[in-house]
């Protein structure tokens, strides 16, 4: 089989090495120098996902433990510590894809190699399709994946639907030697947007070696995102900080079952992974589900023909992520029971406190 990944960060990496294992030609293209640096949290939601990402690294013979910069073990939520029912590491992210699939295998450094073997169409039956423009053109994949994430350059739809319940963030990477109050994970400033099942909120992320993630993410404009940041940062740090870097990105709020997960279009077998299908929790944690991704296509691809892998594949998904389609609904429709349930389930948070966090909330 012959494969081309549109996109080298966690997912489009991991599943370049899954399918390597098999014996498949593999092209992998990425039009960025640097891959994964944004978000370095690992918020496992169970034991099983824990337990899957730990088989995952073991068929490749990778020890997770060799990246794991910190464990985070408490959070501060609007300025109450609890203590954390799950397990989040924080994670070496930028190393780990380079070392899954180095800078120099990826293929080409720009998406249009493989963009361009697609047009829009609407067929007989009024449905909107991705199809090739020319069999020459695209005879030599059998099978493209979409593992773009928030770019999400495969799914279907006018760039405002594609884009439509996005959350912009902006992040910064700082050191400051001077706070060892900070060696938690910081939450702050919680708001829910009516009618988007995501939830903006702001955050530091203890790194380690004086190293802190801090961002923010909300429905506002980068310019807004960026006075906010830079005032939440001196407010919390002071003016005794270096900013190492700097960037905007967005996070995809796209519900699941409303993004291409896979199918076959004019002969040619299409599927996406990760954050490029809405996989992520309303509050925007998307890289453990990148790996789980990765992993099922590959195991799919790995048994049956890429047109049946496929089919399987979307089936099999919309079933397995049906409860975080629908933790996303609930906060897309604003339902109060429902979200401080999540907040309990993913911080531990008491309930009486996150209905306190919700009320004051509403952006």
């Amino acid at each position: 089989m012959q494969v081309g990944i549109i996109g080298a960060g966690l997912a489009g990496s991991l599943l370049y090495r899954l399918l390597s294992e098999y014996g498949f030609y593999i092209n992998i293209y990425d039009h960025l120098l640097v891959r994964g640096c944004k978000s370095t949290n690992f918020v496992f939601s169970n034991k099983n996902e824990l337990l899957t990402v730990k088989k995952v690294f073991r068929i490749l013979n990778i020890d997770i433990q060799d990246y794991i910069l910190k464990e985070i073990d408490d959070i501060n939520i609007g300025g109450e510590d609890y203590r954390l029912n799950k397990k989040i590491y924080v994670i070496n992210k930028s190393k780990l894809i380079e070392d899954l699939v180095p800078r120099t295998i990826v293929t080409n450094r720009e998406f249009n190699p493989v963009i361009r073997r697609y047009t829009t169409k609407v067929i007989d039956t009024g449905v909107i399709v991705r199809e090739f423009n020319t069999e020459t053109e695209t005879k030599f994949y059998d099978l493209v994946v979409d593992a773009s994430g928030n770019a999400k350059v495969l799914q279907l739809g006018n760039t405002h639907t594609k884009y439509k319940n996005d959350i912009r963030t902006c992040q910064f990477l700082i050191s400051y030697d001077d706070s060892p109050e900070f060696d938690k994970f910081f939450i702050d400033e919680i708001k829910i947007h009516k009618g988007k099942p995501l939830i903006g909120y702001t955050w530091i992320a203890p790194i380690g070696n004086g190293l802190y993630h801090v961002g923010c993410s909300y429905y506002r404009n980068d310019h807004e995102l960026w006075e906010f940041l830079k005032r939440y940062v001196k407010k919390m740090f002071g003016s005794g900080y270096t900013k190492v870097c700097e960037c905007y990105s967005r996070i995809n709020g796209n519900l699941i079952s409303e993004s291409f997960i896979g199918g076959v279009y004019e002969r040619r077998c299409v599927a996406s992974v990760g954050e490029s299908m809405g996989l992520t929790t309303p509050l925007g944690h998307g890289n453990v589900y990148a790996i789980i991704s990765a992993y099922i296509l590959s195991r799919f691809v790995s048994k049956y023909d890429s047109d049946e892998a496929v089919l399987k594949y979307k089936v099999y998904m919309l079933k397995k992520f049906e409860k975080l389609d629908n933790d996303k609904k609930a906060v897309k429709s604003f339902n109060l029971l429902r979200i401080v349930r999540l907040l309990k389930e993913y911080y531990n948070m008491p309930i009486h406190e996150s209905m306190k966090i919700m009320f004051k909330s509403i952006y």
